[in-house]
């Protein structure tokens, strides 16, 4: 009997043992599931931080955009040289405007292999969509391109006109180059200085006028809110001539010129020569000025506006030759 009843212990002691075994491993099973859950929610909110953290938030003229932090395919629509704030801050953009599928003659090489696009007061969205750009940057001239195509492709919208220097940054923060685009100002206003300071010493108060002889009319530049404006007269604190324009400029006849006598004229001209350019630089109103009766007419090479780095930094370096002999 003794027998019996240790053989019956023996068996009961070794299923509790069994079920202590199975209670802990469904504890450990249930444990281990709950761990893996929790490990994939853990794994699910670092992916959306991690999506959060690779877009920022640029502030542009109509409003606010989520772009990448770092684009890689940028496409640039402007009828300014902006690719050229891009290019600045070590950026090649994807796609930029070209003039009769020409790019700005300051940036051929560096935009070579860049897909060109038409010059166009309307642009088919279509068309930008197949590009599949992660950024867009457009000017205000093409607020219908901006409501189609905001909602799908990032999308930053930079004002033409005033300050160039504030377009310029706008580009570069859409590029994710703010601090890049901040020091290419600061090394060409410190390099403008240097060179205004020698001109000045060189011609004192004698006076100076910007003008684009264009394909019907001549194009006057003024004082203010132009970039042309802003490198002679903000930059290279020259003197402006009597009768400016206080704003960007205004275009005028050949007789219109009457009014204007400065002692030094920066011929800016993209088109120089042609039936009309020659009837003015051959006309009795250009050659009583006293610029071009004193050989005083300054004619660049660099004819884009100077509305981005590159092109302002030639035409200031191309300035500073003609007026220097340097």
């Amino acid at each position: 009997m003794k027998k019996l009843l240790a053989s019956w212990s023996m068996v009961l002691m070794l299923l509790l043992v069994v079920l202590t075994a199975c209670s802990s491993g469904e504890k450990t099973a249930s444990e281990a599931d709950a761990n893996t859950e929790k490990e994939q929610e853990t794994e699910q909110v670092e992916e959306v931080e991690e999506e959060v953290a690779e877009t920022r938030t640029v502030e542009h003229l109509y409003g606010k955009a989520e772009v990448p932090l770092n684009p890689e395919k940028i496409v640039l629509l402007s009828h300014v040289s902006w690719e050229g704030s891009l290019v600045s801050v070590g950026v090649k953009p994807h796609a930029v405007m070209a003039y009769d599928n020409e790019f700005p003659p300051h940036l051929t090489e560096e935009l070579a292999g860049v897909t060109a696009l038409p010059y166009a007061d309307e642009i088919n969205s279509e068309e930008i969509v197949k590009l599949d750009p992660d950024l867009l940057i457009i000017s205000d001239r093409y607020k219908p391109l901006y409501d189609q195509l905001s909602e799908t492709i990032p999308t930053v919208v930079v004002e033409v006109g005033g300050d160039w220097k504030e377009d310029h940054l706008k580009v570069a923060e859409a590029a994710g180059k703010l601090e890049e685009g901040q020091k290419v100002i600061d090394e060409m206003e410190k390099e403008a200085e240097d060179i205004g300071n020698r001109i000045r010493e060189k011609v004192g108060e004698e006076t100076f006028m910007a003008v684009a002889i264009n394909k019907k009319d001549i194009r006057v530049y003024g004082k203010t809110n132009h970039a042309t404006n802003s490198l002679l007269f903000d930059d290279l604190k020259l003197t402006p001539a009597e009768n400016l324009p206080e704003d960007f400029g205004e275009n005028i006849s050949i007789e219109g010129l009457v009014k204007y006598n400065p002692d030094h004229i920066l011929d800016v001209s993209y088109f120089n020569s042609g039936e009309y350019y020659d009837s003015v630089t051959e006309g009795e109103v250009w050659n009583n000025l006293n610029a071009v009766k004193n050989k005083k007419v300054h004619t660049l090479s660099t004819t884009w506006g100077f509305w981005d780095p590159i092109e302002r930094q030639k035409g200031l370096k191309e300035i500073e030759k003609l007026l220097l002999g340097e």
